[in-house]
């Protein structure tokens, strides 16, 4: 089978490190998988992020070819750089509806991915017509794993958060909550790892704006790129991962916690609902849905969800108080986790390609 994956493979996004994991899948089952850089000639990524994989450059030496199936897995304004013969459409969003313009371009796919079935609800009651497959992401359980107990901070519950900065993440609530939950003398910790591209973003002065003298402490990790087994280094070394996001695609911070064993506080609602549940972890109650105003340009229109902050607070305190719980969510949490590995993913991305239709 041959096959054009259209899309980035280099960048610190979500898409170009999921598509990453699945072209080298693809590759080692044996597809003819051909990697095509989606905002540009491939040279152009090459140059950009001072490189790409090794397997990534050499699939790309591959001519492209236009009469096989291809995938552009991206934005679903991008579905329309789709030249396949035959075209699938693989995206996500984080609000309750699409653009216009991605419902447009979907319908003009042959067929439309998605990760959760959240997300094909969504993509349904915006009115995409064409067939709708949920191909959930993964993790890679060799490195997102329960590891030894740490050997520092011992007498902190250590709360870790992970995220791009914007206000869906919900940072605003976290804070306010911490700072409610408890008082600058308990034994607490919020470790806070930023990602901040916008010049125009201050990170650091909103932080301590939202935890004035005296809060509880807070430790910060500004604009720090860690590879996958330092990240899982980050996530072991917490009692708890938490996430009051407004709205998710998929949600792989949160999982990738999961793995390493951590249980995790985040939002009940979008995509951390296809694995996040009482068992291994600590929903968060939504108060509602609420207009995603500051979702940028593909929010407008639209809604995310509102999470309770009261809630959270009563989270935090319950999650430092009980730590056999905790332990125990954790171990379901990473049991539930490897099940949800790239491996699996793949899979599911082969059986869908290994339909007689398609070729």
């Amino acid at each position: 089978m041959h096959l054009v994956w259209h899309s980035s493979f280099a960048s610190l996004t979500g898409y170009s490190g999921s598509s990453l994991a699945f072209v080298l899948g693809l590759d080692a089952r044996g597809i003819a998988v051909r990697p095509l850089y989606l905002y540009g000639a491939d040279r152009d990524e090459h140059i950009m992020m001072g490189g790409v994989h090794p397997r990534i450059a050499a699939l790309q030496r591959a001519p492209v070819r236009l009469d096989v199936p291809q995938v552009v897995y991206a934005p679903g304004d991008r579905f329309s750089k789709n030249s396949g013969r035959y075209r699938i459409g693989f995206t996500m969003l984080e609000f309750d509806r699409l653009p216009q313009e991605w419902v447009q371009q979907a319908n003009q796919m042959d067929e439309v991915w998605t990760p959760t079935a959240w997300g094909a609800h969504v993509f349904a009651a915006s009115g995409v017509t064409r067939p709708i497959h949920v191909v959930p992401l993964g993790v890679d359980p060799a490195c997102f794993a329960p590891g030894a107990p740490r050997t520092h901070l011992t007498d902190r519950v250590v709360f870790l958060s992970v995220f791009e900065w914007s206000r869906r993440k919900g940072w605003d609530v976290l804070l306010r909550a911490y700072r409610a939950a408890f008082r600058p003398d308990d034994p607490v910790v919020l470790v806070l790892k930023i990602d901040c591209r916008a010049p125009d973003e201050n990170p650091v002065r909103e932080v301590a704006a939202l935890l004035p003298a005296p809060s509880p402490p807070v430790t910060l990790l500004y604009n720090r790129a860690l590879n996958a087994q330092r990240m899982a280094e980050l996530y072991r070394s917490a009692d708890c991962f938490v996430l009051p996001t407004r709205g998710e695609g998929w949600g792989m911070p949160i999982l990738e916690a999961m793995a390493c064993g951590i249980p995790a506080i985040a939002t009940d609602w979008s995509g951390p609902t296809a694995f996040l549940n009482h068992e291994n972890g600590y929903p968060l109650l939504i108060r509602g849905l609420v207009p995603a105003d500051a979702g940028g340009f593909y929010g407008r229109g639209a809604q995310w969800a509102d999470p309770d902050g009261d809630a959270l607070v009563e989270l935090l305190r319950h999650v430092a108080h009980h730590s056999e719980e905790r332990r125990a969510k954790g171990q379901r949490a990473a049991a539930d986790a490897a099940r949800w590995s790239w491996e699996r993913a793949i899979d599911i991305v082969y059986a869908q390609l290994n339909r007689s239709e398609l070729w």
